[in-house]
């Protein structure tokens, strides 16, 4: 298949061709709606089988410019929200893959699509589909936003055992980061004491609000309201500074930089 690739982190898109890479063509990679908007502008749709789109880009989520796609292009969203949301479009009849995407899970997806065009035609499925009141990608964008204010709670505080007979009650509004090392899983508070915390950082991460925590990393979560400043690094990375522990060496990918500091400017 010809296979469009919508990504604004390079090194997710880089991943996804390389996954593809000697199965299926890449015809392009746009980084933005913008870049959506102009590529099927310029008549190149007739050449895209498939699209791969996440859903948040720099400028917006891709739903805005999926909206202009000719419908008979079907797309595998890849995203990085949590299960709820993830659960949630098995009610819509599009797929979606969630970060970080497995091998396998994409190729089943991929599967799936090709037998759809080859046994029921997805122009016949989408035509089906345009009979009722919303599109596809306009379902999924108020799905979602259903979901990220009534399904998704995010946690709002850790239990966590302190000496024999005693818990600790931290609320997340005073967590500065939470790291990984040699194994262990450790919260550091707004005051700089470090705590144990008995679960993974995937887990973790899954379980706090997004606009407030972010993973930069695959040693570390961090708090918006935590950080310090920001640092150049070597090669285009960056470090970040955190004010309960500036002896930390937080250090953001060159591909994730502008990620980064367009969630702590928004």
């Amino acid at each position: 298949m010809n296979i469009l690739i919508i990504e604004d982190e390079q090194s997710n898109a880089d991943r996804l061709k390389r996954m593809l890479e000697g199965e299926h063509e890449i015809v392009g990679v746009c980084a933005s709606n913008a870049e959506v908007k102009a590529f099927f502008a310029d008549g190149a749709h007739n050449d895209v089988d498939l699209i791969l789109s996440d859903i948040q880009l720099g400028d917006g989520l891709s739903f805005e410019s999926l909206r202009t796609v000719p419908e008979t292009i079907p797309v595998i969203f890849t995203t990085a929200y949590d299960q709820y949301a993830v659960q949630a479009f098995h009610f819509n009849s599009l797929d979606y893959l969630l970060k970080p995407i497995d091998s396998d899970e994409l190729h089943a997806a991929l599967a799936k699509v090709q037998k759809l065009s080859t046994v029921n035609s997805w122009q016949a499925k989408r035509a089906k589909d345009t009979m009722n009141q919303l599109s596809t990608t306009d379902a999924i964008a108020q799905l979602l936003e259903s979901v990220k204010s009534q399904s998704i709670r995010y946690r709002e505080r850790f239990l966590i055992p302190h000496r024999s007979d005693e818990y600790l009650i931290i609320p997340v509004n005073e967590v500065s980061h939470i790291t990984i090392r040699d194994g262990v899983v450790r919260l550091c508070t707004l005051q700089g004491k470090y705590h144990t915390l008995n679960m993974t950082l995937e887990e973790v991460e899954s379980q706090l609000d997004p606009q407030r925590f972010m993973r930069v990393n695959r040693q570390f979560i961090i708090s918006a309201v935590a950080v310090q400043k920001l640092s150049t690094y070597f090669l285009g990375k960056m470090r970040i500074h955190m004010t309960a522990a500036p002896d930390e060496e937080i250090i953001v990918s060159k591909d994730k930089v502008a990620t980064v500091k367009r969630w702590l400017d928004s």
